[in-house]
């Protein structure tokens, strides 16, 4: 996408750090090295049980994503367990994709799929439990209903039952979360009639089986001792959890590599002209791992054990450094007053991930300059490249291309971690990462993104605040009518320079200006012909001050210029270019004349000097000057009316 010699596979999955997620990417990358494909992970946050605003907004990342780029696409449909997600997913695919898809551990895919083989997977599980151990009373707690991996599991569990001729109790199946929420509930409800107590709890996953191992601990109860407990998936923690957990094995490193060698066998297909293929829809058998919670595995000697505890003392302790590092990240990012801030703390936090190489923070953008909804174009304002900081490059692009050639490396394949960076109803941009080879992204990562999602929407908040107060103030100091300052706006901007210019001497002009006849005018010809004629002041006043005059409306007819630096001269000139505007505005075709009376004063300041004092001599000179003009006018009347008379 960003580098024309490669082509670019992106991978669509829902939350990190678990097995699922943590495997497809380290296969995923190492593939698509092999293959000479870049990679763009398009992650999102969404947790079922939690329906927040948060992770209801993460589902605009399949708006955002560019799927009409892609050369191949890699998907995870059933890490998407928040409702609403997978079917926005499809229709992302289904409406905007140009490319192949290959599914990862879905067997209800439309498309190509590699998945594990449901229908038998649970099978060995059950017939260890019944046949092995001679057990009667197995129960089993399944997912959410919704969830199609734990039907198939449930259905071959039922099917099992019933085919060793096996009663099912009417406590014998919950229906949990896939996740530990709910635990409680669950061990209370399979443990619910005194008369069927199970002997053994099959759970759909492992994550709920180590909840439930926990849970009957709680209630006093010993496990495999007085209940077996299993699981499905064979995550990491079930081989170092005490008792360690009897399971069912995913191949998904198997999955994810078959999937990926089919992408790229449809992706070099597609580039000759092929494009009738027949989806594969691959079933892979899982592998039972017998341990300690069914007691059939024996004890972990004490070294091992002392080993896991170091193992668990260190994890710990990462985590409560990562926990620590997140809170003073989020202190000092949310303090940011402007996206130099944010980057410069970001830079500066970057020795609390040193797992990331790269790091690129984009903001939507539009005519009227960053936008708080996604748009056609993005700008990179922050950009970290082998952990050096390369400043704010500001480089405007198209969005769909999701980075600018600045982060090109035409010499490798690349892999990124998109984010998009979203709070309440506002997206304000996102994030792409580089990890060093090796690493993957952890829920540290999303956390650490949402904390730069909250910085950028208060910052947004701050500035329309900013804005809103700016916009109140200048309303406060502003004259409506002609948008020139009113007598607060123009005490606001004269009165800090006063006792500066006083002290240097300063030569300066105060210009006091009368509108002529306005009464006459509103009289004659209406309201709307007398503001129209204290515009047209206003007006005359833009168009003859010199840069850096202050002028302003102080109330009614009557305005105020100050003109700073200014002598004799300047202030004549001014006074001819003023009544030259409005000579020639007059000359016109107008309704009426519009004339004023203008009272220059030229003072050199001294110390002790007040504002008061000069505008009160301004004042003085334009009501002589107002009383000459009115003379004058009236002897000019007189003159013409004795013309009248003789003729």
């Amino acid at each position: 996408m960003i580098t024309d010699g490669r082509k670019t596979i992106g991978v669509f999955m829902n939350k990190a750090d678990l097995n699922f997620q943590n495997t497809v990417q380290r296969v995923a990358q190492q593939r698509a090295k092999e293959l000479n494909y870049d990679l763009f992970f398009f992650f999102t946050v969404g947790y079922r049980e939690s329906a927040n605003y948060y992770d209801i907004q993460e589902k605009s990342m399949f708006t955002f994503t560019p799927m009409e780029k892609l050369d191949g696409a890699l998907v995870t449909p059933d890490a998407y367990d928040m409702p609403g997600f997978r079917e926005a997913l499809f229709d992302m695919l289904d409406q905007r994709a140009n490319c192949p898809i290959v599914c990862v551990r879905d067997r209800l895919s439309p498309y190509d799929s590699f998945y594990t083989d449901e229908s038998v997977a649970i099978r060995p599980l059950m017939k260890h439990l019944i046949e092995d151990h001679g057990f009667r009373k197995v129960f089993f707690l399944a997912g959410y209903k919704e969830h199609p991996d734990s039907n198939a599991r449930l259905e071959c569990y039922l099917d099992e039952m019933k085919k060793h001729g096996l009663e099912i109790p009417a406590n014998a199946i919950y229906y949990g979360s896939m996740w530990s929420r709910g635990i409680k509930e669950a061990c209370e409800s399979l443990l619910s009639d005194p008369d069927n107590q199970p002997e053994a709890i099959v759970c759909a996953n492992d994550y709920m089986a180590h909840a439930l191992v926990e849970a009957l601990k709680n209630r006093g109860l010993r496990v495999p001792q007085d209940i077996v407990v299993t699981g499905f998936d064979d995550i990491e923690a079930s081989q170092r959890s005490n008792p360690t957990l009897t399971t069912v094995g995913q191949d998904y490193s198997l999955m994810v590599t078959r999937a990926m060698d089919r992408l790229h066998e449809r992706i070099q297909a597609k580039e000759k002209g092929l494009t009738e293929f027949q989806n594969q829809h691959v079933g892979i058998p899982g592998s039972l791992a017998i341990r300690e919670s069914c007691g059939c595995s024996p004890s972990k000697d004490v070294s091992r054990l002392m080993e896991e505890v170091h193992m668990l003392e260190q994890a710990n302790r990462t985590m409560g450094n990562r926990e620590v590092s997140q809170t003073y990240f989020s202190i000092e990012l949310n303090s940011a007053e402007n996206y130099e801030d944010i980057h410069r703390t970001i830079f500066r936090k970057m020795e609390d991930i040193p797992m990331v190489r790269d790091f690129y923070l984009c903001l939507f953008e539009n005519e009227k300059g960053y936008a708080e909804k996604i748009t056609p174009q993005a700008r990179l304002i922050s950009m970290i490249r082998d952990r050096q900081d390369c400043g704010m490059p500001q480089i405007l692009f198209d969005r769909e291309q999701l980075l600018p050639p600045v982060a090109e490396r035409p010499d490798e394949p690349q892999v990124f971690y998109v984010h998009l960076l979203h709070q309440r109803e506002g997206t304000y941009g996102y994030t792409v990462m580089q990890f060093n080879e090796g690493e993957t992204p952890s829920m540290f990562y999303l956390h650490w993104n949402i904390i730069v999602s909250i910085a950028l929407r208060n910052l947004a908040n701050q500035t329309k605040l900013r804005k809103l107060y700016e916009e109140r103030r200048r309303s406060s100091i502003t004259d409506v009518l002609t948008s020139l300052n009113n007598r607060r706006g123009f005490d606001e901007q004269v009165s800090p320079l006063w006792n500066d210019m006083c002290r240097q001497g300063k030569t300066v002009c105060f210009a006091s200006l009368d509108l002529d006849n306005l009464k006459p005018i509103n009289d004659t010809y209406g309201h709307k012909a007398g503001d129209l004629a204290l515009r047209t002041i206003a007006e005359a006043l833009r168009a003859s001050l010199p840069e850096g005059a202050i002028p302003a409306r102080i109330g009614g007819d009557e305005y105020l210029v100050f003109l700073p630096d200014c002598d004799h001269a300047k202030a004549k000139r001014f006074h001819d270019d003023f009544y030259a505007y409005l000579d020639k505005r007059n000359a016109g075709e107008c309704q009426f004349t519009v004339g004023a009376s203008v009272g220059l004063e030229v003072i050199t300041l001294a110390e002790g000097d007040t504002l008061g004092q000069c505008i009160h001599a301004s004042d003085e000179t334009m009501y002589q000057e107002k009383k000459r003009r009115h003379a004058e006018l009236k002897r000019h009347a007189q003159i013409i009316g004795a013309n009248h008379a003789k003729e």
